[in-house]
């Protein structure tokens, strides 16, 4: 993503129908779920994966069941912050999926 940021930054003149640098785009467009979740456990580590993408926002919760690789009964990664545990589980996808609102009235 950064490489194609820098990209376009250098050839924005060439194609004026894109507003938004790659970055931008996926951010807004993109979402990630967490299984299987391949990456470290919490810590500095999954902390700087985190500020890597730029935004906790494209992540949500899946839980991959019944797939053989299921991580158990984790279904979040271990030691991760409690607020950002409910943002992946309960927040990004209520607004991805703002339907979903209607049936938890």
């Amino acid at each position: 993503m950064w490489r194609s940021t820098k990209t376009w930054r250098g050839i924005g003149g060439e194609v004026p129908w894109t507003k938004h640098s790659a970055i931008a785009e996926v951010r807004d467009r993109v979402r990630l779920t967490l299984q299987p979740f391949d990456g470290p456990d919490a810590g500095a580590e999954l902390e700087r994966f985190i500020e890597q993408l730029g935004s906790d926002e494209i992540l949500l919760f899946s839980s991959d069941y019944p797939h053989w690789q299921f991580e158990g009964e984790d279904a979040m990664p271990a030691g991760l912050d409690p607020d950002l545990a409910r943002k992946i589980a309960w927040d990004n996808p209520l607004r991805v999926y703002p339907r979903i609102k209607e049936t938890l009235a």
